[in-house]
């Protein structure tokens, strides 16, 4: 008996005494040099960056409204002339622009009216370099019917046309994609993607070799699946399977890139095929995706804070990179990028300070 206890005593002493298992090291972050940017305006916010040709854009608003701004180098920043037409444009932010060549256009909004609701404009460039608010009726992006308004893209080859996506009540009134589209940027035609398919839109891609659209998004069932659709003419709608949900899709090369929380996808202009994967992505929430034909990149807000992860092989492979300063989280939190060939811009901003970043990748 006494015997047992012993041998008992013996093998728990063991047990306790006994180191566990060696946790595997967590993957190494790539380490990046990075320029801080002095902002166009001290009291600046900043909501989307663009590269455009030969030049950056940056785009936001100032305590006194809207704002865009223009570098050549990503260093010396000055400000886009904008020439607001209605009482809300002049309040707005601009959260989204798109560009081809020098041609740009952005959408903004400021919130009014006896419920505060979004009040919605587009914004086109003129031949000298400023920007037009375009005031569309009211119940174009917004009213009962609407959702939620996105991003804005150009196409990329001929036809010329601009987009922006979103989500809309449809006939049966449940939510659904939606896409508003434009041959000049000025009048945008709004039609229902997949109506009644309990699906929501989340981002909006040209068709690789121009001409047409790609939206992005997510289907709801007994599971949350991906979903995509394309259209030439911007009307008539095609789905597209994807095996998992898309949060940003972006042209990269001869076709585009798309990421989710399953990973990373490669739509090749007929199906999509998974390419790999950002880490455990459930639960993140993928803030902006950027790429050219030898880089990619995409920010996350990853529970409590923001990261960084890039590419060079179309999404197959992926490497967590350093942020150039910790980002915290919020509802208002900002971490847009942009790319020219092998330069990464960066905007961050936290709802109290913006900040411009600059590195190679």
């Amino acid at each position: 008996m006494r015997r047992g206890a012993l041998v008992l005593c013996v093998l728990a002493l063991a047990s306790c005494s006994s180191s566990p298992p060696p946790q595997p090291a967590p993957p190494s972050l790539r380490a990046l040099t990075w320029r801080e940017v002095t902002l166009p305006a001290a009291d600046a916010t900043v909501q989307d960056v663009a590269f455009c040709d030969d030049h950056w854009l940056a785009v936001g608003g100032l305590p006194t409204g809207p704002a865009a701004w223009r570098s050549t180098d990503g260093m010396t920043w000055t400000g886009v002339r904008l020439a607001p037409v209605s009482f809300y444009g002049r309040q707005s932010t601009i959260s989204t622009v798109a560009c081809r060549g020098a041609d740009t256009v952005a959408v903004g909004a400021a919130s009014g009216g006896a419920h505060g609701n979004p009040r919605t404009s587009t914004w086109r460039s003129r031949p000298d370099g400023s920007w037009l608010e375009y005031e569309p009726a009211f119940t174009q992006f917004g009213g009962q019917d609407s959702v939620g308004v996105g991003t804005a893209a150009a196409a990329l080859g001929p036809p010329a046309g601009w987009a922006i996506v979103g989500n809309w009540l449809g006939p049966d009134g449940s939510p659904g994609p939606a896409l508003w589209h434009s041959t000049d940027g000025m009048s945008f035609e709004r039609t229902l993607v997949a109506p009644g398919s309990s699906a929501r839109a989340t981002d909006v891609a040209p068709l690789p070799g121009g001409g047409g659209w790609l939206v992005a998004g997510e289907a709801y069932g007994a599971t949350l699946t991906g979903a995509s659709w394309t259209s030439r003419d911007g009307t008539t709608w095609t789905p597209v399977p994807v095996g998992g949900p898309l949060a940003l899709v972006t042209p990269y090369g001869d076709g585009t890139l798309g990421v989710g929380a399953a990973g990373a996808w490669w739509y090749d202009g007929t199906t999509w095929q998974k390419r790999g994967t950002l880490g455990d992505a459930n639960g993140w929430r993928f803030l902006a995706l950027s790429a050219t034909s030898v880089l990619g990149a995409v920010t996350v807000a990853a529970g409590s804070s923001c990261r960084l992860w890039t590419t060079r092989d179309g999404g197959a492979t992926w490497q967590e990179a350093a942020m150039p300063a910790p980002l915290p989280v919020t509802a208002e939190t900002v971490a847009a990028t942009a790319i020219s060939g092998d330069t990464l811009l960066l905007a961050t901003d936290d709802g109290t300070r913006a900040r411009l970043w600059l590195t190679t990748a």
